[in-house]
């Protein structure tokens, strides 16, 4: 019987390649699929033409970066061509939680950016959406526990 999904969602952090290698560990000793994604920040920017083409040729780069972070991350990280791979634009924490669902995910692992009780106060937390949120159990990893392996 092979298990759900596991959905890691990934920034360009020290946090998230912690991440990302303990998604990798979980999905191997579970034998389930691992889905990485990364949500970039919605698409408006000043000076670009409010005409269609415009904004779907920002769109377009966009999702051309998301996917190269992607493909860059799990090449650093040694995973092989069965991991799936799925960008998206919006609130990084939304969109997370909504693609978990899509995969009927059985867990959903993030990195955290080790703010504080403050900061995170004032400037929200994804992690905190996510784990408040997701229709999974979520894992979320410290920056610090990069080194670590599971097994």
């Amino acid at each position: 019987m092979t298990m759900r999904p596991i959905v890691c969602s990934v920034d360009d952090s020290v946090g998230a390649r912690a991440a990302l290698r303990v998604a990798s560990e979980l999905a191997d000793m579970l034998d389930a699929r691992l889905v990485l994604v990364h949500v970039a920040p919605p698409t408006e920017a000043p000076g670009v033409s409010a005409a269609p083409a415009g904004q779907e040729r920002l769109r377009e780069a966009e999702y051309a970066d998301a996917r190269a972070l992607l493909e860059s991350m799990a090449k650093e990280a040694g995973l092989d061509d069965g991991i799936e791979l799925r960008t998206a634009t919006g609130s990084a924490s939304e969109r997370t939680v909504e693609i978990s669902r899509e995969e009927d995910a059985a867990l959903v692992v993030l990195g955290s950016r080790g703010r504080g009780d403050l900061k995170s106060a004032v400037l929200g937390s994804v992690s905190h959406e996510i784990a408040s949120n997701a229709p999974c159990p979520v894992v979320i990893v410290s920056p610090g526990a990069a080194d670590r392996s599971l097994r």
